[in-house]
């Protein structure tokens, strides 16, 4: 009896094992199309923090996270997410985060508090739209409110679910 409950331990480990690296794969954005690090911090537990790289701005608020992280930007090629935008926009801008528990080494899909994401460009206008790109590879309309002034979109975010794509009408891009 001892020796099938330590079987049945052991392939119940296997099997958690393996639908964890299922899991960790699934939300891993750098194979759902944002392939590219673009930008990385290794942020401390409770420390505020600020992430820059051409146009974005990152203000990560003190509490935010409750372990030592690696706070990653990441970025895909426009013309992939292009293909999935909506008819008379053109896609300015796309990023994804991947945010990892030092201690645990695991991803982190919620943080404790929402940052700041800003981006400035000179294709950002009243008419940009801030997209969710979820892992099925569609886009869906963001439902909180983007902030533009001037040519930056700001935008809170409480967690790393999703990818993100920021569009203006195309009509409205400046050559």
């Amino acid at each position: 009896m001892k020796i099938r409950f330590t079987l049945v331990t052991v392939l119940s480990l296997i099997s958690v094992l393996l639908f964890g690296a299922v899991a960790f794969a699934a939300t891993d954005f750098t194979q759902n199309g944002f392939p590219k690090v673009v930008a990385e911090k290794k942020i401390e537990a409770g420390e505020a923090a600020k992430i820059s790289h051409s146009g974005i701005k990152i203000t990560i608020p003190e509490g935010t996270f409750s372990h030592d992280v690696t706070f990653q930007v990441l970025e895909g090629d426009n013309n992939f997410f292009q293909a999935k935008a909506p008819a008379g926009e053109t896609v300015v801008m796309n990023f994804a985060f991947r945010v990892m528990d030092m201690e645990t080494n695991q991803l982190i899909g919620a943080f404790n508090k929402a940052l700041t994401f800003s981006f400035k460009d000179k294709d950002i206008n009243s008419g940009s739209i801030y997209y969710n790109f979820k892992l099925d590879g569609t886009l869906a309309n963001n439902n909180a409110a983007s902030s533009i002034e001037g040519r930056t979109l700001s935008h809170p975010v409480g967690g790393a679910p999703v990818g993100w794509v920021i569009t203006s009408l195309t009509n409205s891009i400046k050559k």
